[in-house]
């Protein structure tokens, strides 16, 4: 029986270190990445960027990225998941058609504007992340809302209708309305909520006046 110290109890907590350090360095990395392309832009910053943030040589970015490109998405993905959270818990306390609709825009414009890092990455970053709209991780946003509306339509919160459209127009409204939010000074993620919400739920006729 192996009781840790022999070879085999070696070579295993070798392995769990190396797991460990791939585990911080690929944290490091993305860490780094975030705050580059906040202040740099995407267009910008350069894989030699990222690396100067973080203590690893510059040939480790390559075990864990391919490019500039593959890293700028894992940190739109790893900011997607946290944001794909925020919707399904704020959509699922709704108990009325408006708390639906008012609940997805605000966990959207609260997401960007309350963190200083993430504002000025959707700022400079903007044009890049529309770019990512098809691939897995943020197409889940939009799956999520699709089986969310078929869920509000299924307890009579929303009325029956084309749930593919009302989700590209939620989804449409929310994404443009951010970016024009995003250049505002101050950022105002409570009006930017009502006036979607209010656009949303009735047109022209129902938007605040100036």
């Amino acid at each position: 029986m192996n009781d840790g110290t022999g070879p085999l109890g070696h070579r295993s907590e070798r392995a769990g270190r190396r797991e460990l350090n791939k585990v911080e360095n690929r944290t490091a990395l993305l860490k780094a990445a975030r705050g580059v392309f906040a202040e740099m832009g995407y267009g910008a910053a350069s894989v030699r960027d990222i690396v100067r943030r973080t203590d690893l040589a510059s040939g480790t970015f390559y075990n864990y990225f391919k490019d500039k490109d593959e890293i700028f998405e894992a940190v739109v993905a790893e900011l997607t998941g946290v944001l794909l959270q925020r919707h399904r818990e704020g959509r699922g306390r709704a108990t009325s058609a408006e708390e639906f609709v008012r609940e997805h825009y605000a966990a959207y414009f609260n997401f960007l504007a309350e963190d200083p890092e993430l504002l000025a990455l959707a700022r400079s970053s903007f044009t890049a992340v529309r770019t990512l709209l098809d691939k897995p991780d943020v197409r889940a946003l939009a799956i999520a809302l699709n089986d969310d509306i078929r869920a509000a339509i299924a307890s009579g919160i929303l009325p029956n209708v084309d749930v593919s459209y009302l989700s590209a127009s939620m989804a449409g409204i929310a994404f443009e309305i951010s970016m024009v939010m995003v250049a505002r000074d101050p950022v105002d993620p409570a009006a930017a909520a009502e006036f979607a919400t209010h656009l949303m739920l009735g047109g022209l006729d129902k938007l605040p006046r100036r």
